[in-house]
């Protein structure tokens, strides 16, 4: 594919034929998508000649890699991608961690959600998902110190006090500007580590089709921390 973006393609991949949803006249509209399923054919006809080209260099049988596999690869080269995702041992770890790039996490904007709390209630807590996840951080903190996860036993008042500590204390190892969200702490107190079933099923769901991916080796997983926010269903992905 490389030689053909030197020679045919002047630097660019190979045409596919898949075109998007357009406003358009069909007669028009069918006339481009043959347009472009000509050039489709006549482009991977060149980069199965480059294949054949470069496995007889190397002195294998130039029917060695077949015309299906060449065809599905320069079809969606476009879709292709390398993913080099980090462990959790690293993510843990706050001296190899890039505190500039989770400032900036903290700190990018995102735009406030219409709440009309007459017909809807009183707004709820709206922090971004990364307060959460270091939240979470913090209450698996909690479990290791004090052999509970917050919110179960029967003094919540402490609880929020000490995960808050845990907490800030997590903020200055990351070198984090933001402040703490109080209400976060709260709120995992409130709940105690309880499992929400719908929200147990979202997430079994989203990891069996990571699996899925990595099993097969097709489409983009996930790199590398993904967070789902049941509160307002939102969820991001972290690089962590």
């Amino acid at each position: 594919i490389n030689e053909f973006k030197r020679v045919e393609g002047r630097g660019y991949l190979p045409v596919s034929a898949e075109i998007p949803d357009m406003t358009s006249l069909p007669e028009m509209y069918v006339k481009l998508q043959n347009i472009f399923r000509t050039r489709e054919r006549k482009d991977l006809d060149a980069v199965r000649k480059h294949v054949e080209a470069k496995l007889k260099q190397v002195g294998s049988p130039t029917n060695s890699i077949s015309a299906e596999y060449i065809d599905r690869v320069a079809k969606h080269i476009r879709t292709a991608a390398v993913v080099r995702c980090s462990s959790i041992e690293a993510s843990y770890d706050a001296k190899r961690a890039d505190s500039e790039a989770l400032n900036e996490i903290f700190e990018e904007w995102e735009e406030e959600k219409e709440w009309d709390e007459e017909t809807m209630g009183p707004r709820p807590i709206q922090p971004k998902n990364i307060h959460w996840y270091f939240a979470m951080r913090a209450s698996d903190r909690f479990r290791t110190k004090y052999g509970r996860y917050p919110g179960v036993g029967k003094d919540l008042e402490r609880d929020v006090k000490l995960l808050t500590e845990i907490l800030t204390g997590l903020f200055q190892e990351y070198k984090i500007r933001a402040k703490v969200e109080p209400a976060v702490c709260q709120e995992l107190v409130r709940f105690g580590a309880t499992e929400i079933h719908n929200t147990a099923a979202m997430l079994g769901g989203v990891a069996s089709q990571i699996l899925l991916k990595l099993i097969t080796r097709q489409f983009v997983p996930f790199d590398n921390t993904f967070v789902f926010n049941g509160i307002h269903t939102s969820a991001n992905v972290y690089e962590l």
